[in-house]
């Protein structure tokens, strides 16, 4: 007797067993579909694979089906502007119901949590987007009229409210849901081209809120391991920031430069405390510097005698190119360079990355300002002398 319990339970269990399918289906009815093409496509990270479509009749009804050995993000569409995201576990038995003319707006979702949360993300998503847009128009309407100065600063005031609203709830939804994808894909809205709710950067904290938890709940995800791979690049640049603000930052003592002037004399940079130094990099191939020179050249003149001295460092590689644009453009201040091109070694102590550059440095060689042009530096300037 107990036998044939032992074996009723065993084929009951190896029953049970087989009753779970070993693939997930996407399966629905949309409203006006008939003739509409359904495209099912996994979503990749660089590129979208269409797996299968197919011609809704007018019932609307659809099914897809296929296999994935961990969880991913796939799409259905009738055309790139009108899709859903969904996240799909292994077998998961997910049912859509839509209107196929307008399925991002109206369709809803069983079987998926998942899919369910990106759903109502998007739909935040769109209502924000339609008060900014509505925004945008009201200020179009405005443009040319009286009153437009007075209205554009209330409208930029409150889109930058709609925004700042958004930010706050994708920041709530990411710590909310950041064991699930969904709170990957928050971390990517767009409330306009290329004009993301969340910065990487500034809002680096939320990145690796979701990294460090996707990571381990997800980690054969494709997407996981590129979200992984954006904080870890993210975090690398911003301790180099870091380390390069604390080297000539605001309010850091300037690094020491010691190279020869024209005549090959050494010149310390140090040796100028006491006054107001500005410390720019140029070049006699370099337009833009040549055009802020007579600026410099005017400063000088009327700042000269009060304190402030100029200590300009060249990225020629050509020394008579270098002492020919120090004498055509009548530059009678301290020139220094080591002839070294994009290599000088001062350029790679400071950052710089493009000229003109400069920094402003008080009378005991700290910077108190950056990339001071024209009417910017004359007035500065006065700010100190006078």
């Amino acid at each position: 007797m107990k036998k044939a319990i032992v074996v009723a339970f065993v084929g009951l269990l190896m029953l049970s067993c087989k009753s779970q399918p070993d693939y997930f289906t996407v399966t629905g009815t949309l409203t006006n579909s008939s003739g509409e093409k359904l495209y099912f496509s996994e979503l990749q990270t660089n590129k979208i694979a269409v797996l299968d479509s197919v011609i809704l009749e007018s019932n609307g009804k659809f099914s897809f089906k296929g296999t994935t050995q961990y969880t991913k993000f796939y799409a259905l569409r009738t055309n790139p502007g009108n899709y859903i995201t969904l996240i799909i576990n292994p077998f998961d038995q997910i049912i859509i119901k839509g209107n196929a003319r307008n399925l991002s707006s109206t369709y809803t979702v069983q079987g998926s949590d998942e899919s369910n949360k990106i759903r109502i993300l998007r739909n935040r998503l769109t209502e924000s987007v339609k008060i900014l847009d509505e925004i945008g128009t009201d200020f179009s309407s405005y443009i040319g009229k009286p009153e437009f100065n007075k209205m554009k600063d209330s409208l930029s005031k409150k889109s930058m409210q709609v925004i700042n609203g958004h930010k706050e709830y994708t920041k709530q939804f990411v710590v909310q849901n950041k064991n699930s994808l969904a709170g990957l894909m928050a971390l990517y809205q767009q409330v306009g081209v290329r004009q993301y709710v969340l910065d990487p950067k500034n809002d680096i904290a939320y990145f690796e809120m979701v990294d460090s938890a996707l990571t381990k709940t997800h980690p054969k995800s494709e997407a996981v391991k590129a979200l992984h791979a954006q904080v870890q690049e993210i975090k690398r640049q911003l301790n180099s920031e870091f380390e390069i603000n604390s080297r000539v930052g605001i309010g850091a003592l300037a690094p020491e430069i010691a190279l020869p002037n024209q005549l090959g004399d050494t010149i310390l940079l140090s040796s100028l405390k006491g006054k107001y130094v500005l410390l720019d990099f140029w070049a006699s191939w370099c337009k833009p510097c040549r055009i802020e020179n007579p600026a410099l050249v005017k400063n000088y003149a009327k700042y000269r005698e009060k304190g402030f001295e100029i200590f300009q460092v060249s990225l020629d590689k050509s020394r008579s190119a270098w002492e020919s644009a120090i004498l055509s453009d009548s530059l009678s201040w301290i020139h220094v360079s080591d002839l070294q091109f994009w290599n000088s070694a001062p350029a790679k102590v400071y950052n710089v990355q493009a000229i003109p550059a400069n920094f402003l440095l008080d009378k005991n060689g700290r910077i108190i300002a950056k990339n001071l042009r024209g009417d910017a530096l004359e007035a500065k300037l006065s700010e100190l002398f006078n």
